[in-house]
Formats: structure tokens, sequence, C-alpha cells
């Protein structure tokens, strides 16, 4: 048995990162692969074993307890019973998305892991006037964010795995939300409001008896953003807020801002 299994900790994985599972509808009693990558995490990291307890996450965000049956390039599953109540993990009713102004690499790399541990449901990387010029928003850097993405809401039992974007500018990060219908709010520490007091006023009033409510969260580069970005924002309907009474850094605004976001919508 995995060391993981030993102490208590079933690992999960998403069968929509399968492509052969995505069109299937998956119920108790079938069988199903995990894909090489996972399979390789499962063997070699977690070290799984037939017998062995794990979770899997359906393409409808369904939660099944499940036994390992087979190991080798692709570990095979027999589903078990679904899992109900807190047994499913981090379910939320409310979306909170994070747009991050891009920022070194080891900086993005902790925005993304840290955010989809405390619930965000969606990151937008945009290039931004404070950004640095090298690194970049190429394929490359977006995958690596997109994997650490999957591994994190594995980790924290997330029922989804966020999706990653990047976005060349402000303007593009914005047509890129309208889509998405969100209440964005861009985080200033000279802003009068408190973020979780301008969530719990504007929005749940509102929506209090409302699911599905779509926020977005707007962090700037180190330095913060600049005096025509935030007129730009501000002509876009954007609201400010701030965090608290300290100044944090770029990378720990965001994941700071998700979770208390969720507590004010009533959603932690």
């Amino acid at each position: 048995m995995g060391d993981d299994a030993r102490r208590g900790f079933s690992p999960r994985f998403f069968l929509s990162d399968q492509p052969e599972q995505t069109r299937k509808r998956v119920s108790s009693g079938d069988r199903v692969q995990l894909g090489r990558e996972d399979s390789h995490h499962a063997t070699r990291v977690l070290r799984l074993r037939p017998g062995d307890v794990c979770e899997v996450v359906a393409g409808d965000r369904t939660v099944f307890q499940a036994t390992v049956e087979r190991v080798g390039d692709q570990v095979g599953l027999t589903v078990g019973r679904q899992a109900t109540g807190a047994d499913m993990g981090a379910v939320y009713r409310h979306q909170v998305g994070l747009v991050q102004a891009l920022a070194r690499p080891a900086v993005m790399d902790y925005v993304i892991e840290k955010g989809t541990e405390v619930g965000a449901d969606m990151f937008v990387v945009a290039a931004s006037a404070g950004s640095p010029r090298h690194g970049g928003l190429g394929e490359e850097r977006l995958e690596r964010w997109r994997r650490i993405a999957r591994e994190a809401a594995k980790q924290s039992k997330q029922t989804r795995v966020p999706r990653v974007v990047s976005a060349a500018s402000l303007t593009e990060a914005l047509a890129l939300l309208q889509e998405w219908a969100a209440f964005h709010v861009v985080l200033e520490p000279e802003a009068e409001d408190g973020l979780c007091d301008l969530l719990a006023g504007t929005l749940r009033p509102a929506g209090a008896a409302e699911d599905g409510l779509r926020v977005s969260l707007w962090v700037g580069p180190e330095g913060g953003w600049q005096a025509g970005e935030l007129a730009a924002l501000a002509a876009a309907g954007a609201c400010a807020a701030r965090l608290g009474r300290s100044i944090l850094r770029t990378e720990t605004a965001g994941p700071v801002a998700v979770a208390m976001a969720r507590l004010a919508l009533g959603d932690w």
C-alpha cells in the first residue's frame, strides 16, 4: 500500500484529464484507466498497488472512490461508491477568477499553486506595464502552469482543475472575461473599501439565494498597476478594494484575495 494510503489520505485523479474518458458518463462498477502521466505518478511517486484505494473525479465533477486493479503504463481502476458531503472535497457555489499581472516565473508558479489550493476557478495571466520583459507568455510556460494547477487541484481535493489562460494586455484580459460575466475587483492598497465588505455588501444582498455568482480579482505586478491601467479598469466597470491594513507582495495578494472572496461570499 502507498505511503499516502497508509496515512489515510486517498489520492485524487481527474478523469477529465484523459481524453478517452471525457465523453463517458462514469458510474459505480465501471472500469476506467488513468492517463500515462497520472499512472506514472500513481505507481512511481505514490507507489499505489492493486487493492489500494484512490478517488476519481468524473467530467461532471462527480467524485467516486476507486480501487486499483492493475498497474503499469496505464493504471486500471474499478469505480466504487459515489462520494457525498464532506467526502467530495472542495465544492463551491460561486466562481472566483484571478487575473494576475505577469511576474517572475517563480512568483507565477507560486500564485498558480496556492491560488488553486484556496479555490480559484480560473487564472488569467495578463501582461501589464509593470511586468518583466523576459519570460513571456509562451505555450511552454502556459503548459507548466496548467500542470501546476492540475497537481494542486488533486492535492487540495478540488472537484475541478482551474482553467489557466494568458492575455497579452489588460484589454485582452477584459475581453476574455466579458464572456465570463464577472464582477471585477481591482486590488489596490489605497482603496476605500475592504474586499470582504465590498463583496458582502454588493454581491451577497443581490444574490443571497442565488448560486453561480462570478467574481474576478485583479492583482497588479510588483510595483502595482499604473495610473492608465487603473483608469482603463475603472472605465470597464471594475471596483477597487484593499485586502487589509498591510501591503502584500504580488505572489501573496492573489491567493489571499481568493480565500477572502470565498469567505465573504459564504463559500469557504
